[in-house]
């Protein structure tokens, strides 16, 4: 069963890109937005044990009381992967749900201007003589000129699935907006936490227009109110959360999968993803461990596979 939340933010949101921002060297970051599935479910990992009057040292130690134990089984043992998943995020714009368009979809440049837009939709290539590769199979191409991929764009969820060939197309631009912060860099080793001299960082937060908000399913029901308050994000950046109604996702018969969130590009996605955008690779911070993460390599949303991967993938 798939329970349905949504999460406006009383200001920006900050989620760091992989560069390192080291004294001296860099003072700059790229922004992940929006943010991977995983980081949403330590969120609300997070929440349940504030929520639940859980201390987060004795979490970290394994020293959880016993009344705490059906909480801890939900929620997951700390250091060990989170026992739910999210599906998405998505947009929610004035209450309608946006999602990734599939990477193979593809619209003629010249109809960019439009938010309705005729797709082309890539197709196996099939036996010729005139391409000689052992990935025949796996080779597919759309028909048309000066086409561009829609993968990084969004398309409505209702119409994700129709037979239509024209298709409402919206960008990242018309959900959020980033903004350049600069601040200042604090002296961690002077015990008063005094501004390390000449020394500044700027990274860029992502602010949601009005009327916009991070739409996000989870595949276990979590024993939290129907709405609260949620830390997403570097700088404890928070905001609200409200459950949603049951929302029903769209499904296709191409056999052909899309995957609504990251998905690890582990062996068995490699083989069978035939359209992808740039990979993403995220690390972050294991609070269980106090060390960094190794770095991972992710498939975007919207990567298409012949096979599904994992509950995240839906037909086409």
């Amino acid at each position: 069963m798939m329970n349905w939340y949504d999460f406006t933010p009383q200001d920006t949101l900050f989620f760091r890109g992989a560069e390192p921002a080291v004294m001296g060297e860099s003072h700059a970051a790229s922004m992940i937005f929006p943010p991977p599935a995983h980081t949403i479910a330590g969120a609300m990992r997070t929440a349940v044990l504030a929520q639940h009057g859980i201390d987060y040292k004795q979490y970290n130690a394994g020293g959880v009381p016993p009344e705490h134990d059906a909480v801890i089984s939900i929620v997951g043992k700390s250091g060990d992967e989170s026992p739910f998943s999210i599906v998405g995020p998505f947009f929610r714009r004035d209450g309608t749900i946006w999602v990734p368009c599939p990477c193979i979809w593809f619209s003629a440049k010249k109809e960019k201007a439009s938010r309705k837009r005729k797709i082309a939709i890539s197709a196996p290539i099939g036996k010729t003589a005139l391409l000689k590769t052992a990935a025949m199979e796996n080779l597919y191409w759309a028909k048309g000129r000066e086409l561009e991929s829609l993968g990084g764009s969004w398309v409505c969820l209702d119409e994700l699935c129709s037979r239509s060939e024209e298709k409402t197309i919206l960008e990242n631009g018309d959900f959020f907006t980033s903004e350049i912060h600069t601040g200042i860099a604090l002296d961690v080793q002077n015990s008063r936490r005094t501004a390390r001299k000449s020394h500044l960082y700027s990274f860029v937060h992502a602010r949601l227009h009005e009327g916009v908000s991070l739409a996000f399913g989870v595949t276990q029901k979590l024993p939290l109110p129907e709405r609260g308050i949620l830390k997403l994000g570097a700088e404890q950046r928070f905001g609200e959360y409200r459950q949603l109604r049951k929302m029903e996702l769209p499904k296709g018969n191409s056999k052909l999968f899309m995957t609504l969130s990251t998905l690890p590009a582990d062996e068995q996605a490699n083989q069978h993803c035939i359209a992808s955008g740039r990979p993403h690779y995220y690390g972050g911070w294991d609070l269980h461990r106090r060390f960094h993460k190794p770095m991972k390599g992710y498939f975007p949303a919207g990567s298409v596979f012949q096979k599904q991967i994992n509950d995240n993938c839906i037909e086409l």
